[in-house]
């Protein structure tokens, strides 16, 4: 029995470029926003609070969303100061009035020696803290330093895998929308 066998290869439709980057994006910008909500939940008691900004690329080796700040003081409560007193050969330092350093006319230092922060290391929220009365008029004190609180360590181990699970989702959309869903 005579017979012919054809064979065709079969191509899917190319892949929208467009509709995969707007998910991507819009993905992106998601993230973005909660991980800018957790950053300023760390600040939510303090009275300057830094302004935080979401940046977000497509242009690296992958998706990068990355919120920011250049605050000065909220860099020393993430980073901790000790490294800046490492310097000078220790963990602590020395705090000295302004009339021994020259930055001011007082002689003397007022501090309170009943203090709590109002963040904990690894801990994304802050509370209300506590500054007793000023009991203390000293020079000169030696400061112990401020703890690292590595807020940027504890919302990128929160949110990784949410972010890949987000960036997943908006592949799985935009394969769908290019006609190419399973």
């Amino acid at each position: 029995m005579p017979g012919a066998i054809v064979s065709k290869t079969i191509k899917p439709s190319r892949l929208k470029d467009d509709a995969m980057r707007l998910r991507l994006l819009n993905a992106m910008r998601k993230t973005g926003t909660q991980i800018k909500h957790d950053f300023e939940a760390t600040t939510a008691t303090w009275k300057e609070k830094p302004k935080f900004e979401v940046l977000i690329s497509l242009t690296g080796p992958g998706p990068v969303v990355l919120v920011a700040t250049d605050d000065e003081i909220y860099t020393w409560v993430v980073e901790g100061t000790g490294a800046k007193a490492r310097e000078g050969g220790g963990s602590e330092y020395e705090i000295w009035a302004g009339a021994y350093t020259g930055k001011s006319d007082k002689t003397m230092l007022f501090f309170s020696s009943q203090f709590v922060p109002k963040t904990q290391p690894g801990i994304i929220g802050s509370n209300s803290g506590f500054v007793g009365e000023r009991d203390t008029l000293v020079p000169m004190v030696v400061h112990p330093g401020i703890e690292p609180r590595n807020f940027d360590k504890t919302i990128q181990a929160k949110r990784e895998p949410w972010f890949k699970r987000q960036m997943e989702q908006a592949m799985a959309e935009a394969r769908q929308a290019s006609g190419h869903a399973a």
